[in-house]
């Protein structure tokens, strides 16, 4: 007897779950028809040729299985031969992977940012959500490169041959008075002179050991090997570009950093390949996204105002962002674009746990430390050169019978002075006053709790739900298309999960009527 056969259905019957999905999937393909990428998609249809695949079902399934946690191309394949809904949605079209890789270079790629920013204004217009705070926040994920083949940026050495080089020019009686970096054509071109100058057979020249050169060949064997350095270095340094210092050999986009967790050992003191991802977050709506080289969030946060600028015609009302953004370039940015500032200052953990409190006061149009002694702005001439670009040096007096000496004077290395110098942007120091006021009242702890929340959260759902923790593909256009489907496909959960009938939230926690304003403690006087 027979237990086990296999019985060949003719006929599926779908279920009522499986139309509850399918009424799902007409309302996100009603959704695509209202955001208008229709129009970025027949700019690229082929006029000529055979027919192809339906293009605008393929990028509605590739978003799609991007929100079911599906992200490699060989997973799209499967679902669209086995998932009902995915063979509702290709009207059972069975595209190979390579079909869909295809489309995303073709379709996706290069209209990544519209595609993305046009879904997104759907959504927010369709289920009205307010976008007037925006949450800014970054992670480092790790590049599809090998671990062993990271490269430096050769600076220190190419300052290095360049002495050697000019050394060598001198010995071949060759003038060179550029004061920079010597370049290889330029050398190229001084080495042909020496050819023809002194008449060199380069063909004649002997090789191995045991052979003696003449000093013009020895100098004209030298240059090359230097010529072939030089050239190496330039190349080096070109793949790096001016914004970093290192490059992956199989992902020359990728950069070495150190990310929050090594899977070899577990710990985080390994360089990695990797890329700074960051998101703006709204309502628990990822409205922007970004793929950088920086190491640092820094220099990330007015490129990611600007897309934001571009792709929606206006600055954020209110941002927040933690205090790996809180520099002076990204607060004057605010204000010269009326942003409001809930983005906390560099030294703000240090300030709310006393460890490394507040020391300069703004006071009228002058600066005043915490013995209430107002700076004496004074001239950099003869002391030295200004470290920052509009700032100022200021002589704060009395400090060997300060009782707050033991704060601002445990780096000062001549303790016998009663004078301390400091360079201050006074600009900053009102700026960062501002985000301090801002980020204290109950508004701003109320914006603080939900950034923790919102965008925490949103990089956990990315990392841990769809255990995204290492990007597939190379290159920096093709990782920013994959974060950029990521991210889509999140906010498309998101989606889904409000036509269920859960509840939007623009807060995720509201601050209660009886909120005070938070004060930091005061740094207690030491006497002598």
């Amino acid at each position: 007897m027979e237990y086990f056969t296999i019985k060949r259905f003719l006929f599926l019957v779908p279920s009522n779950d499986c139309y509850e999905e399918l009424e799902k999937i007409d309302k996100f393909i009603n959704l695509l028809n209202k955001s208008g990428i229709g129009k970025i998609i027949e700019k690229e249809q082929k006029e000529k040729g055979r027919s192809g695949y339906n293009p605008f079902n393929l990028v509605a399934t590739i978003c799609y299985c991007f929100s079911k946690f599906k992200s490699s191309l060989r997973e799209i394949e499967n679902l669209c031969i086995f998932d009902i809904r995915v063979i509702y949605l290709m009207g059972q079209e069975q595209p190979s992977h390579n079909v869909i890789k295809d489309c995303i270079n073709r379709y996706i790629i290069p209209y990544q940012y519209e595609i993305f920013t046009s879904i997104t204004k759907a959504m927010i217009d369709e289920l009205n959500v307010d976008i007037t705070i925006q949450y800014n926040d970054g992670t480092k994920i790790e590049a599809n490169a090998n671990k062993y083949k990271f490269v430096w940026k050769p600076t220190t050495y190419h300052k290095k041959l360049n002495v050697k080089i000019k050394e060598l020019l001198l010995n071949m009686s060759i003038e060179f008075n550029d004061k920079d970096l010597i370049k290889s054509y330029q050398l190229n071109k001084l080495i042909k002179e020496y050819i023809v100058r002194e008449k060199i057979d380069i063909n004649s020249i002997p090789t191995g050991k045991g052979k003696r050169l003449t000093k013009v060949q020895k100098n004209y064997k030298l240059a090359y090997q230097y010529l072939l350095k030089l050239l190496e270095y330039e190349e080096k340094e070109e793949i790096c570009g001016k914004n970093r210092n290192s490059y992956y050999k199989t992902d020359k986009d990728a950069t070495a950093m150190v990310l929050k967790e090594d899977y070899y050992s577990k710990s985080s003191h390994d360089f990695h390949a990797g890329y700074n991802i960051q998101v703006m977050v709204s309502s628990g709506l990822i409205t922007m996204y970004g793929v950088y080289q920086n190491r640092d969030d820094f220099y990330t946060f007015i490129p990611m105002n600007n897309l934001y600028y571009k792709y929606y015609n206006r600055y954020p009302i209110n941002e927040c962002a933690d205090s790996g953004y809180g520099m002076y370039e990204n607060y004057k940015y605010m204000k010269d674009h009326n942003i409001r500032n809930y983005v906390k200052n560099s030294t703000w953990s240090g300030e709310a746990d006393g460890k490394r409190p507040q020391l300069f006061y703004t006071f009228n149009d002058g600066i005043m430390c915490l013995n209430t002694c107002i700076g004496k702005e004074i001239s950099f001439k003869g002391i030295r050169h200004p470290r920052y670009k509009n700032s100022k040096l200021y002589k704060f007096v009395g400090c060997n019978s300060c009782n707050y000496a033991y704060i601002c004077k445990k780096n000062l290395k001549n303790k016998n002075y009663d004078y301390r110098l400091y360079e201050l942007i006074p600009e900053y120091e009102l700026l960062k006053e501002e985000a301090r006021k801002n980020l204290k009242n109950p508004k701003g702890i109320e914006i603080r709790i939900n950034r923790s929340i919102q965008v925490e959260g949103t990089f956990g759902q990315i990392k841990q739900n769809m255990q995204y923790t290492r990007i597939r593909r190379r290159g920096l256009e093709k990782v920013s298309c994959e974060i950029m489907l990521m991210c889509l496909g999140a906010n498309i959960r998101k989606y889904f999960s409000i036509i269920d009938g859960k509840k939007l939230k623009n807060n995720y926690w509201n601050s209660y009527q009886d909120l005070k304003e938070e004060n930091f403690s005061f740094p207690k006087q030491k006497k002598s």
